[in-house]
């Protein structure tokens, strides 16, 4: 029997959540998608399209990396840098549509 993820224990949810997180940052999960602005891109890539493929090599990889602070218990959110670029990362839920799902009520 497969329970929901709302119908379990607030920590219990809360683990839950952080576990599917780290598989989708970790490039674990196919269904995940990962979104980059136009400007960060723009900030990282060089002038060759192959720069381009490197700057995103760095910046996954540095998402993979990354560490979370005591306030992240789902571990959807850090900041860290990238070639001296701060970046700031967010992870959501999003339905195959791409509507948000709130897990928490946050919005």
């Amino acid at each position: 029997m497969k329970t929901d993820i709302l119908d379990t224990a607030p920590a219990d949810r809360t683990e839950r959540i952080a576990r599917l997180n780290d598989r989708a940052r970790n490039g674990l999960d196919r269904s995940s998608r990962i979104v980059v602005t136009s400007g960060l891109h723009a900030q990282l890539a060089g002038e060759k399209p192959a720069d381009a493929i490197f700057a995103q090599a760095r910046l996954i990889g540095a998402m993979r990396r990354c560490t979370f602070q005591a306030d992240s218990p789902e571990r959807d959110f850090a900041s860290f840098e990238v070639d001296g670029i701060k970046i700031l990362m967010k992870i959501d839920l999003y339905d195959p549509g791409l509507v948000k799902i709130p897990l928490n009520g946050s919005f």
